[in-house]
């Protein structure tokens, strides 16, 4: 009787780990946010095609977005051979690449995008410092659920 006690409680003990870790994460990366927003460059509309690159550096994630024709962007994250509309929270640099000529980058794996593909970006309209995480100083925290991050670059 005692023995069937403590194997009933140890069960139970599992059960409700196993139970708290599945509702407590979405995914195998843990709890995830969306990302969308508005890119302008001082304040007017950027050029249709521009593209956001989000990298959460500690983790080595790379999540893209590439903007309407009012500026309008949603991130997606592509991993497990699919796109995702959502990303792990975290802390995030983010690079703004201007429009490519070429192939449309929706088409394009993450691997393709990092390694330019066979595209060529246009000539930017802002200044270069935007283009490298290093450089730009555009860093955003993801929070879970949704989250709206508009970014107005500076022509000077």
């Amino acid at each position: 009787m005692y023995l069937s006690r403590v194997a009933m409680s140890s069960l139970l003990i599992i059960l409700m780990g196993f139970l708290f870790s599945a509702c407590s994460s979405k995914t195998d990366y843990g709890p995830m946010g969306s990302v969308n927003g508005k890119l302008t460059l001082d304040g007017k509309t950027i050029d249709e095609g521009t593209q956001l690159l989000f990298m959460k550096m500690d983790a080595g994630y790379a999540a893209f977005g590439e903007t309407d024709a009012d500026g309008n962007y949603s991130i997606t994250w592509a991993r497990d051979g699919e796109r995702k509309s959502e990303l792990p929270l975290g802390s995030y640099k983010v690079l703004i690449q201007p429009p490519t000529v070429g192939k449309n980058t929706e088409e394009m794996s993450a691997e393709e995008m990092l390694e330019g593909g066979d595209v060529a970006p246009a000539k930017p309209r802002f200044p270069v410092k935007y283009q490298q995480h290093s450089t730009s100083g555009l860093e955003y925290t993801i929070k879970e659920g949704e989250n709206k991050i508009d970014i107005d670059l500076k022509s000077k």
